[in-house]
This record gives structure tokens, C-alpha cells and sequence, in this order.
């Protein structure tokens, strides 16, 4: 038996911590791989949840010494890390962020999540270098579409060959220069040869490896020319990729022959005005392919082309060659730009691509990207180049006393080059009204009649706060007093309004209110918040607590009547009852068995000469004496008046212990209010109603010469608690 008892009490415990468990408050992360995992300069972007708990308003928070700038927006989390996030030379960094939830009956619960910040690179991608025609006995010279301002170019791990020069340019660029030696383009044209560039960002240390080829971008026909044959033949250069060309850049090189029969060639180019290319009849040819010859999604384009040579014989020698060029992609071109003047207390939104100084040179589709570190708090920039600011009082004040210079980054699409541009931004100089910030900040409010409405109001001026000339309000009905808009300071303004139980006669009814806030400045100009404010009829409890509370004190009163009369009927009682046991001693009856005459008592014969007793006359009339009671006969049976004695003190009894109950139970309003007083009154007043009101023959015009006073029924009932405010009688 103890041992099934004990059992049953730990499956209780075992049941009680299984549903504890159930309802404790758990904050849920994504379940999806690698959630965490960001790179510098990436939005990362996650939804919070929740389970369990008492309450299930949530609300979530968090707290972390690295990722100050990470949101979270109705359980969102953003945060884009910032690209310095990461120490220089480490692939990434781990950072921890401790996440809270809590609702509304203060339960919480956190959970700390290492996101895994992972360094980018961010400079261009220079893998796929374009080569690096050499020519013999020229300067050579290869320009790097890098800003010398933000970046380094250095040798890589291999030494550059004898005489090539890494310099940077007069427009802040990079190039190469090499002239060399008639050995080293010897080498070169045996064996083509490679140089390795490491760039190096100046502000992030980032660094990135580039490779080149080089190659020799051409060689003289007649210094490959075999011994002369009998016909006349066109010869090219043998290098290789000497027929290569990158977009904008110079393709050169020199037409030889061998054969016929004299040696005294000329050279022509067929169509070479429609390609643009230039040339003269010693054979030296000259093309610079434009920038928009190969479509922009293409990597090369074949242009084939004629050469002809011809002798002084007249012999001719025709070929037909595909000059190859190779695209170029342009990064985009930023010009200079309008200014950006914004206004405080909205959001102020500028189109860079409207601008009209932001183009791509090959027409490629551009992207927007912001520069995190750069920005100030709350901007956005977004890919389509849309820039939206709300700046606060703070931020506006810095911009008045010095302009913000913006950079921003425009990256071509697919090719992903990049330029740099700088936006100017300054603080209107227009005259602009004065600006009115509420709390809470909504536009509708639903209230009840014995409801207080409170906002409060902040006022500011973009062109100084002694600008705000005044503040005030407007209503569509006159029941809102002006009073209801108060003061505190010429800046803070507080609206306290509660339209009171008298506001709306019918029950049911509804009202809608629109209130018009408006500011003015010293110059007229005028800012307004319109809300709306809908009133609902509300139970006038200050009348119900009056009539509930005259009900309370009513009950108790009538009872305390009736227990006083109830008091007084059983004095004259006792009294009674007590006479009726004396006369028991004293009185006789005699009785007749058959006659015309009753036996009288001593109690009816008086005067002195009484006897105790009475002779009958009559024929056959015989008397009895004897000491039976007279009061069944003539006067009050005692054992009725003792019945009666009985019942009022069982009903004092329970008028006294009803009415103690009840008076302590509604002593206060707010107990008054339940639904349980009704029918706790209804079951009192049945206890003043009495089975035996003939039989005690009570007075029904009896008024009790107590005063109905608070005093008196707090000495009749001792949990009666008066309320002075409340009461229309004595309160003595």
C-alpha cells in the first residue's frame, strides 16, 4: 500500500515537471547549415522565434560588444558586417551576440549564437590580365586601372625580369614600362614569359595576386623570311598573338613578301578606311580597335582583313587574316554631381542615377553600393542607387555647421569594375516649418468614457527651436476643453483629456472626435498631426458605486430595525412568560358536570369577600373543585408564549450572523461590484420576512427610536464600513 503510494506521487512530480517543462519560455534559432556564416560586407538576415511561457507577446533583444550595428525589427535580424571586422590576415573572426526574449509576464529566456565573419577581399579582381604586347627597341608601357591613392602595386613572390618598372601615373593610376634588351626580347620570342603583381589595399591591407603574360606583340616578315622563290607571296609576322588586340589599345606590325621577280614591294590594306585601320605601302601597319567594337557580352571579336603586296612588275599577292580583339571592359565613370540637401524631420530621398553624371562607359547595367564605414546612422543606400535619409535633431545640427562628403561605390555588371564617387550633402536653405513628434506616434485611439487620453508632444524647428512662434489644436466638436493642452516647456506639450460619464447620454452610444495639432513659426510656416479619437459609452461606475452602496447600507439598516423590534417583542415576552408562571399558584376552576351554571373563578369574583371557591344551584347540579389551571380557559398558554420566545431569539440569532456576513463581505466598493451582491442581498432581505408576524403580534406601525446612523449600525454590525463621501444620511 505505501509502496503504490509513493509511487503515485513521483509519476505526480514526474507529470508537474513534463508540464512545467511544456510551458517554459525558449527562444528558437534557424535550423537551416551555416545560418551564422557571413561575409564582411554581406547582409545576413534571420527571423527570431518563440515558444512556451505564460504570455506569448514576445519581445526580443540583444547584446554584443562587436555587432553594435545589427537590428532586429519585429523578430528581423539584420546586420551587415563591417569590412574591418576581421583582422588583417586572418580568414575570419568568430563574434558572439547573446539573444534575449521576454513577454509580458516577465518570463525570459537567451541563447548565444558565435556568428562566423568570414574576410573579403575587396579589391578588383586582377586574375585575368590582359597580355603585355612587347615591342623591340620601344619603352613599352601597360597601364593598371588602379587609383594609386587606394592601392599598391608591388612585384609577387618572383622578381621582375631586368628593367621592367612598376610607376605610378600622372592621373593617380599605375602602369608598367619595360624596354628591353635586344636578349631579352630574343628570349622572349622563343619563350613567352610571365610576371606575377601583388595588390595591395592601403587603407585594409588586403592584398591580391595578378598575372600577366608577355608577349612580343610582333616581329618583321622579312627577319623570318626564307631564301626568295619564284612567286611572289605575302608573309606576316611569325610571333605569336600577333594579331591580337584588346579594345583601345595599338595593334602594330610590318608586312614583308619574298618572291617575284624584283624585290621592290608595296603594301595596301583592302577596306581599310571602313575599319579605321591605318597603314602605308613600306608595309607598317597601325590599327587602334575602339572601345565598342566587341558587344560588351561577348570576349572577342574576329575582323577579317585583306593585305595585298605588289612589285614594280606589277605581280600582286593577296591574304586575307582575322585580326582578333579582345573586349575591354570600362569601369563606370562618376562626373560631378548636385548637391543633396535634406530637410529634418522626414525622409529625404536623392537618385544618383538621376543625376545624370554617373555613366558607363560600355553601356553596362550599374550597381550602387554603399560604404558602410562612411555612412551615417540610418541612411540607405540602395543597389538602384536611391539614397533615403531621415537624419535626427543631432545629425542635423552637424550638417548645418559642416557639410557630409558621401562616398559611394558604382560597380559595372557582369564584369564587376568599380569607381569611386563622392556626393556633397547639406542642410537646406529653405525657410521650413517647425516639426511635431507625438507619444505614442499613432494616428487613431479608441477610449471609453471614464478614460484618460494623454499624449505628449515635441516640438522642433529645423531652423532653430526659438523659430516656434505657437502650438495649439483645433476640433471638429466643442466638447474638448482648451485647458486639455498643457505646457511644460516651449518645446514639450502634454494633451490630457477624459471626456467624463456625461459625455454620451444614451448606453451604447459612440463618438468620433478629429483633433487637429498644428505649430507655427514666426515666419507662418505651419506643420499639423490630425488624430482621431473614438469615445465609447462606459458604465458610470461612480453612480453605480452610490446605488450599490444605498442598497448595502439599506439591507443592514432594515435588518437592524427588525432585529430591534425583534429585541423589544422579546422583553414584553418575558414579561408575559414570567406572569403566566406565577398565576399558576393562585387560580382554580370549579365545574359543572350538568347544569345551566360554569364554575367561576377567584379571578373573576372580586373583592375581599372571595372564596376559594364557588357553590353552583341548579336541580341536578353538581360541582367539582379542584386546582387545575385556569389559563386554558380564560388568558395566555405559557408554553406559546415560551414557543414564540424561541423563534425570536433563533431569528436574532441569524438576523445578527446573516447581517455581520454581509456587511463584512461588501464593506468595500470594489467587492460591491461583483455579481454576487445582488443576489446576497436578495437572500437578506428574505431573511427579514417572518412565518409568525400574527402570532408575535407585532406593531406594524413601530418605528425604531434609533436613529439610522452609521454609529448605530456599526454597533449592531461590526464589519460595517461607512462611507462618508457616499452616504446621504447621519454619519454621526
Amino acid at each position: 500500500m505505501h509502496y503504490a503510494i509513493f509511487l503515485l506521487s513521483i509519476i505526480n512530480i514526474l507529470l508537474s515537471v513534463s508540464a512545467n517543462a511544456q510551458t517554459e519560455l525558449q527562444l528558437l534559432l534557424p535550423d537551416q547549415n551555416n545560418w551564422n556564416a557571413v561575409s564582411e560586407g554581406e547582409r545576413l538576415q534571420f527571423t527570431l522565434e518563440a515558444t512556451g511561457g505564460s504570455d506569448q507577446n514576445y519581445t526580443f533583444q540583444y547584446e554584443s560588444e562587436e555587432a553594435e550595428d545589427l537590428t532586429i525589427t519585429n523578430a528581423t535580424v539584420s546586420w551587415t558586417p563591417a569590412f574591418d571586422i576581421v583582422i588583417q590576415g586572418e580568414e575570419s573572426r568568430i563574434v558572439p551576440v547573446t539573444f534575449k526574449v521576454t513577454n509580458a509576464a516577465g518570463e525570459t529566456a537567451t541563447e548565444v549564437v558565435d556568428f562566423i565573419v568570414q574576410n573579403t577581399v575587396r579589391i578588383p579582381t586582377l586574375t585575368e590580365m590582359q597580355p603585355f604586347f612587347i615591342q623591340s627597341n620601344t619603352k613599352n608601357t601597360y597601364p593598371l586601372s588602379l587609383n594609386s591613392q587606394e592601392f599598391v602595386v608591388e612585384a609577387g613572390d618572383e622578381s621582375l625580369p631586368e628593367g621592367i618598372e612598376v610607376l605610378p601615373t600622372d592621373d593617380n593610376r599605375w602602369k608598367l614600362q619595360w624596354q628591353p634588351t635586344r636578349e631579352q626580347f630574343a628570349a622572349l620570342r622563343q619563350q613567352p614569359g610571365k610576371i606575377k603583381l601583388k595588390v595591395r589595399d592601403k587603407q585594409w591591407g588586403d592584398q591580391a595576386m595578378a598575372e600577366i603574360a608577355l608577349l612580343p606583340a610582333s616581329a618583321t616578315a622579312r627577319e623570318n623570311a626564307v631564301p626568295s622563290e619564284a612567286n611572289l607571296e605575302l608573309l606576316f609576322p611569325r610571333s605569336s598573338y600577333w594579331n591580337v588586340v584588346n579594345e583601345g589599345k595599338v595593334l602594330s606590325f610590318k608586312l614583308a613578301a619574298r618572291g617575284g621577280t624584283d624585290d621592290s614591294y608595296s603594301y595596301r590594306v583592302i577596306d581599310a578606311r571602313t575599319l579605321g585601320i591605318d597603314y602605308d605601302t613600306l608595309g607598317n601597319v597601325y590599327w587602334r580597335p575602339s572601345f565598342d567594337f566587341v558587344d560588351r557580352l561577348n570576349d572577342t571579336r574576329a575582323a577579317p582583313v585583306a593585305f595585298e603586296v605588289r612589285n614594280r612588275s606589277g605581280e600582286t599577292s593577296r591574304k586575307s587574316i582575322n585580326l582578333l580583339v579582345n573586349h575591354v571592359n570600362r569601369p563606370p565613370e562618376v562626373g560631378e554631381m548636385r548637391n543633396f540637401y535634406v530637410s529634418y524631420g522626414k525622409e529625404n530621398m536623392y537618385s544618383l542615377p538621376a543625376t545624370n553624371a554617373i555613366n558607363d562607359p560600355d553601356e553596362d547595367p550599374v550597381v550602387f553600393k554603399p560604404i558602410l564605414a562612411k555612412m551615417p546612422q540610418g541612411m540607405t543606400l540602395s543597389s538602384e542607387g536611391m539614397l533615403k535619409w531621415s537624419p535626427s535633431l543631432n545629425q542635423y545640427h552637424r550638417l548645418q555647421r559642416e557639410p557630409l562628403l558621401l562616398p559611394f561605390i558604382v560597380e559595372d555588371q557582369p564584369y564587376e569594375a568599380q569607381a569611386q564617387g563622392i556626393l556633397r550633402i547639406e542642410v537646406t536653405q529653405q525657410d521650413l516649418p517647425p516639426e511635431i513628434s507625438m507619444v505614442p506616434n499613432q494616428n487613431y485611439y479608441k477610449i471609453k468614457e471614464d478614460e484618460a487620453l494623454n499624449i505628449k508632444f515635441y516640438l522642433s524647428d529645423p531652423n532653430g527651436d526659438d523659430d516656434i512662434a505657437n502650438f495649439d489644436f483645433v476640433a471638429d466638436k466643442r466638447d474638448i476643453p482648451r485647458s486639455a493642452l498643457i505646457s511644460n516647456e516651449a518645446t514639450q506639450w502634454e494633451f490630457l483629456w477624459e471626456p467624463g460619464y456625461d459625455m454620451l447620454m444614451e448606453s451604447g452610444d459612440t463618438s468620433t472626435y478629429q483633433i487637429t495639432f498644428f505649430a507655427i513659426d514666426k515666419s507662418n510656416q505651419r506643420r499639423e498631426r490630425t488624430i482621431q479619437v473614438h469615445v465609447e459609452d462606459a458604465e458610470n461606475l461612480v453612480e453605480k458605486d452610490q446605488l450599490v452602496y444605498n442598497q448595502y447600507r439599506t439591507g443592514l439598516v432594515r435588518t437592524m430595525n427588525l432585529i430591534d423590534q425583534l429585541k423589544a417583542r422579546q422583553k414584553s415576552l418575558q414579561k408575559e412568560y414570567k406572569k403566566a408562571r406565577r398565576g399558576k399558584k393562585h387560580r382554580a376552576i370549579t365545574t359543572a358536570s350538568l347544569g345551566a351554571i360554569t364554575g367561576l373563578s377567584p379571578v373573576v369574583l372580586g373583592g375581599n369577600d372571595a372564596q376559594p371557591f364557588v357553590s353552583g344551584i341548579g336541580g341536578t347540579t353538581s360541582m367539582t373543585i379542584g386546582s387545575l389551571e385556569a389559563s386554558n380557559v380564560i388568558g395566555k398558554d405559557a408554553s406559546d408564549i415560551y414557543e414564540n420566545l424561541s423563534y425570536i431569539n433563533q431569528k436574532l440569532t441569524e438576523l445578527q450572523t446573516q447581517g455581520n456576513l454581509f456587511a463584512g463581505k461588501y464593506a468595500l466598493a470594489h467587492g460591491r461590484r461583483d455579481n454576487s451582491f445582488g443576489e446576497d442581498l436578495r437572500k437578506l432581505i428574505l431573511l427579514l420576512s417572518l412565518d409568525r408576524v400574527t402570532k408575535l403580534e407585532l406593531d406594524p406601525s413601530w418605528k425604531n427610536p434609533r436613529r439610522a446612523s452609521d454609529k448605530n449600525i456599526k454597533n449592531t454590525f461590526s464589519d460595517y464600513n461607512a462611507d462618508p463621501d457616499r452616504s446621504p444620511y447621519i454619519n454621526e
